[in-house]
């Protein structure tokens, strides 16, 4: 029987507890309810506390409607609900005792109280005075001061409430009552959460925000990160290869860095792109520009082309060919010789003035006074006269025949002068002699 009493007393406890998870409220306020349909009842409150009875359990369907509210050693239940601490956090204890000392005789049988405690566990406990209920192994003990049900010896006792042990499976409303295992929702939502905080891993299938999301730490993301708008760091770091549809942009007065090798690309003013690092532009392929200027030396293993150069300094170069002029505001010098292939003849016509050619045989002519000119002198004490061998020839009085007279200097003469003949109808027509002057 002793086993029954515990077994009883336990699940008297089990649906007290389960009473105030679900009255929380009222009972924090130490409201009294009787016959309502939400609140059925019947609880009566004061200022000292609130008392439930068995009938109330069955109403709120917590015990058997069958449940008669006697035990097996034939006594009832007292259930006795005390609210400590301030607003909002207030804790609700409890206190179920036998009213009916158990006793064979005069003798207290504590024995048998003993074993229903065993049968009842931890939250159970006995009177062993009138004054002083105490709980399994010690583990509690609760004054008449605080339960006026505590009046006698021999009484079984419950302990209820948020200090009990069996309380600890559920989850208190107001926060005060933190978990002891796992929260297994069952595949629910938790709604209209404000913080979560946690001290470990979190979990998810898919991490929805709303709003802003703040990480204290490291983020570690094993697949792609999207954003439909802009993502900034203090550094942002690749370890493979960076992509973008659009225009890869620096917006202060850095450029591309290349870490290794301590040189990159950077713009210090609206117009020019650095090399920075002061490092070396290399391409198998053209370098194309508008312009291009060098303060230091440009060195071409190849051939430079170029519609016009144009060089402040010197130019040096093994070999330079131009297709048109190469014009030089001061002098040309050359450290061996000067090749000239263009040809002309000496006395021909030319322009303009200062222009250099050669002969066919390589002497070097000169355009003077708009006529190709050799180096030597004309020496005028040694000229003469020409004529033509048919000078003196007279070829008929038709007039629109045309009869030729040639006169050619010798060589190394240059006509420096002419002289026309005129004779009588009849003698001969008119011819032209030179004056022929030698170079010396």
């Amino acid at each position: 029987m002793a086993q029954a009493v515990g077994t009883q007393i336990k699940q008297m406890g089990e649906a007290v507890n389960r009473y105030i998870s679900i009255h929380y409220d009222k009972l924090s306020t130490l409201s009294s309810s009787s016959s309502q349909s939400s609140d059925p009842g019947p609880r009566a409150c004061s200022a000292n506390g609130c008392e439930i009875t068995f009938q109330t359990l069955i109403n709120e369907g917590l015990l058997p409607p069958s449940y008669t509210g006697i035990n097996a050693n034939k006594s009832s239940y007292k259930i006795l609900l005390k609210r400590s601490g301030i607003v909002p956090n207030y804790v609700i204890n409890g206190l179920i005792t036998t009213t009916v000392p158990w006793m064979e005789g005069n003798k207290t049988r504590f024995d048998l109280l003993g074993k229903a405690m065993q049968s009842a566990g931890i939250d159970s406990g006995m009177t062993q005075s009138a004054t002083l209920a105490s709980g399994y192994s010690g583990s509690w003990s609760e004054k008449s001061s605080n339960y006026p049900s505590i009046n006698k010896t021999g009484l079984l006792a419950y302990r209820v409430g948020y200090d009990s042990s069996m309380y600890s499976v559920y989850l208190r409303r107001d926060g005060t009552l933190p978990m002891t295992g796992s929260l297994n929702m069952g595949n629910q939502d938790i709604n209209n959460v404000r913080n979560i905080t946690a001290a470990g891993t979190t979990t998810s299938g898919i991490l929805h925000s709303t709003g802003d999301t703040t990480i204290g730490g490291n983020a570690q993301v094993n697949g792609d990160i999207n954003s439909n708008n802009t993502v900034s760091g203090t550094t942002v770091s690749s370890r493979g290869e960076t992509y973008t549809k659009n225009w890869f942009r620096t917006l202060g007065d850095g450029g591309i860095y290349f870490q290794k090798y301590g040189g990159g690309w950077n713009m210090s003013d609206v117009n020019t792109i650095t090399a920075y690092g002061g490092k070396n532009v290399q391409t198998t392929a053209g370098l194309y520009g508008g312009y291009v200027k060098s303060t230091g030396n440009i060195d071409a293993n190849g051939t430079v082309n170029a519609q016009y150069v144009w060089a402040s300094g010197n130019l040096n170069s093994n070999y330079v060919h131009s297709n048109g002029n190469i014009d030089a505001n001061g002098r040309m010098n050359a450290g061996e010789f000067v090749y000239i292939n263009g040809q002309a003849h000496q006395g021909w016509g030319c322009s303009p003035n200062g222009l250099q050619g050669r002969t066919a045989e390589g002497a070097i002519l000169s355009c003077v006074n708009g006529v190709w000119t050799g180096g030597s002198k004309v020496n005028r004490n040694q000229c003469m006269w020409l004529s033509a061998p048919n000078a003196f020839s007279w070829f008929g009085k038709r007039a629109w025949e045309l009869h030729e007279k040639p006169v050619i200097c010798p060589d190394n003469y240059i006509m420096v002068g002419t002289k026309m003949w005129g004779w009588a109808e009849g003698v001969d027509d008119e011819h032209v002699d030179a004056y022929c002057c030698p170079l010396s």
